[in-house]
């Protein structure tokens, strides 16, 4: 994702001379590390004409920031509390498949055992105990396109050609998934359900994996099912692939290619928030907490059916690795969860931008990208600590999703963009009532949280390319052994690559041209935000003249954004944007979403933590 403020943005090169095609296929733009590649996206592909899908800028409507106060915490019981470890995985139809030759104990059931029922639109189906045996394959399950582990691909001079045959390749490559027959994911039979997502911004599961100190991450694993999925063929731009994840549709369709935000994409393709407003209204609670204000932006997209309620957390001055500011976000979806009317249905986003941002300023590799999982990781925990007291509370469940957009690569600099196994990485990880505890998924997608997330709560998925994990049982238990379970899912993202030579190149020249038009309007807000500054200064004649040049200097800028934009626009549909569009001409609005601070009475109990690794947790002494 991130603020284009870094020099590590996504195709920050794509502005220097004649580096482009050079960037697509050079060698360097594969940096690999020991415990980082990308997982294989198995079973992956969708509807012809598709590839990458994201999250995209932002709505000025800065009212959503502040309607709703669900944020107001209540006291939880004292009883017992169920962990999320032990959930019941009755529905699905799985079966221990030993990695070793140790064998398993059986895993503990959820105290609360909960009834349950098939996630369909339509007629309900009995869920029956019949089992499937699966085994983990040598090879998984072929992805969007041809991976090619562990070596870079050839370099490709002729980019015009390659241009020209993509379309073919990537429709020949693309395969449309289906869902394994047999019986659904049950889910309580409860008339109010509670989702929360997750959010993660720039995250690869291998280095999470890599390091002990990440014990909720794998705690949560080990409670729930686990696909270490890739996004190989699809662009690894953030926003494309947060629109993905909150639409259901991939970036190929989507016609989303940078990080620009377009307001007009999600009156075409509905996001979550979109869909359940519709389906339920009154009947459910929409709420999202972001620290990138695209996120933001696209939450409350689509006019009244927007989320409900829209928490912006911005960059602190005193922030400068972001990890004071995630915490926010943790604080105030612990407040949200906290406040959840158990009489309603309840639909929660969180959005954590902190290691993504690190990876763009040091590196994947780097110390200060671990400390940032490690944050991330502490807030976790905290949010799992809130559902759980809520559920004993209120004696009902949330099925969570932790998903991320994709990886990173391990040097400092260009961060993602580009096709290296270490920027194709992703996970998609879900618990709750019905989806196994300790299984892996070699079937889930990104792109299927939209509509997992709308079956959840009873409704029926838009025009999707994605497919809605309670339908996807195929899943393979390693023996109930961390260290087992660990090494599996580390070695099916070993087994991840590159795609082949002529989707690589054409991937690669998209992320240069259409990143052109989104750094020309970041440079522009910013020098027009420094003239305003001037102007604000009441100088005697400068501060006039800075006032006149704002006007003029916006007009040139947006005349370079048509510019850029046509020729990005134009380049995105010959590699396979179906949904790329020359109009409108002019760039939209800024996102104008004021930043939320909790009032200082929600922060009682409440600790503002630094650095992890030095255990730096104080008592707040202002609203963070």
């Amino acid at each position: 994702m991130g603020y284009a403020k870094h020099i590590g943005r996504v195709g920050a090169l794509a502005v220097t001379l004649g580096v482009g095609v050079a960037l697509a296929s050079a060698p360097s733009a594969f940096a690999e590390t020991g415990d980082s590649s990308s997982s294989p996206s198995s079973s992956s592909s969708s509807s012809s004409g598709t590839s990458s899908g994201s999250s995209s800028s932002s709505s000025s409507d800065s009212s959503a920031s502040s309607t709703g106060t669900s944020t107001s915490s209540k006291s939880s019981s004292s009883e017992t509390k169920t962990t999320r470890s032990a959930r019941s995985s009755a529905g699905s139809g799985t079966v221990t498949v030993p990695l070793s030759d140790r064998t398993s104990p059986v895993r503990a059931t959820s105290a609360r055992t909960a009834k349950t029922s098939p996630l369909s639109a339509g007629a309900p189906r009995a869920v029956g105990p019949a089992f499937t045996l699966v085994t983990i394959p040598v090879n998984p399950a072929a992805p969007l396109v041809n991976p090619q582990p562990g070596t870079p691909p050839v370099e490709a001079p002729a980019a015009l050609a390659a241009l020209a045959a993509v379309r073919d390749e990537l429709e020949r490559n693309t395969l449309r998934r289906n869902a394994t027959s047999g019986p659904q994911v049950g889910v309580a039979s409860v008339a109010t359900p509670n989702v929360l997502v997750i959010g993660v911004d720039g995250t690869n599961l291998s280095r999470v994996l890599a390091d002990p100190a990440n014990v909720n991450f794998f705690n949560l694993i080990k409670g729930s099912s686990t696909a270490p999925s890739s996004i190989v063929g699809h662009t690894t731009i953030s926003n494309p692939s947060w629109s993905t994840i909150l639409t259901g549709n991939w970036g190929e369709k989507t016609g989303v290619i940078n990080n620009i935000f377009t307001p007009w994409t999600y009156n075409r393709w509905p996001t979550v928030f979109n869909q359940l407003e519709e389906d339920h209204d009154e009947g459910i609670q929409t709420t999202a907490v972001a620290n990138w204000d695209v996120i933001a932006a696209i939450a409350a997209a689509g006019g009244d059916l927007g989320a409900d309620l829209v928490r912006y957390i911005g960059r602190r001055e005193d922030d400068p690795n972001w990890l004071k500011t995630d915490d926010a976000v943790g604080d105030t979806t612990e407040l949200i969860i906290a406040g959840s009317d158990p009489s309603v249905a309840n639909f929660v986003f969180s959005y954590f931008v902190g290691v993504d941002e690190n990876g763009h300023l040091h590196g994947g590799a780097s110390e200060e990208y671990k400390l940032a999982l490690n944050n991330f990781d502490r807030n976790l925990g905290e949010l799992m600590t809130a559902v759980e007291k809520w559920e004993t509370a209120n004696n009902e469940e949330w099925t969570i999703v932790l998903v991320t957009d994709h990886g990173h690569q391990p040097q400092q600099g260009l961060g993602h963009g580009f096709q290296s196994p270490d920027e194709t990485e992703t996970f998609v990880i879900v618990n709750g009532p019905g989806f196994t505890p300790g299984a892996i998924n070699l079937q889930y997608e990104i792109v299927d949280v939209t509509p997992t997330v709308v079956t959840l709560f009873g409704g029926t998925p838009r025009a999707t390319d994605g497919t809605s994990m309670t339908e996807l049982t195929d899943n393979v238990i390693p023996v109930n052994n961390d260290a087992a379970l660990r090494a599996a899912l580390q070695d099916l993202i070993s087994k991840n690559g590159y795609p082949d030579t002529v989707t690589n190149v054409a991937l690669g020249v998209r992320t240069i041209f259409t990143s052109i038009p989104y750094f020309l309007v970041d440079i522009v807000d910013g020098i027009v935000g420094g003239i305003k500054s001037v102007a604000a200064q009441n100088i005697p004649v400068v501060s006039l003249l800075a006032g006149l040049a704002v006007g003029p200097v916006r007009f040139i800028g947006d005349l370079g954004y048509v510019a850029t934009n046509f020729v990005a626009q134009v380049v995105a549909r010959i590699t396979g944007v179906t949904g790329a569009s020359i109009y409108p001409f002019w760039p939209p609005a800024a996102p104008n979403f004021p930043s939320y601070t909790p009032p200082p009475s929600t922060l009682v109990g409440l600790q503002v933590c630094g650095d992890p690794a030095l255990n730096a947790c104080v008592p707040p002494s202002i609203a963070v």
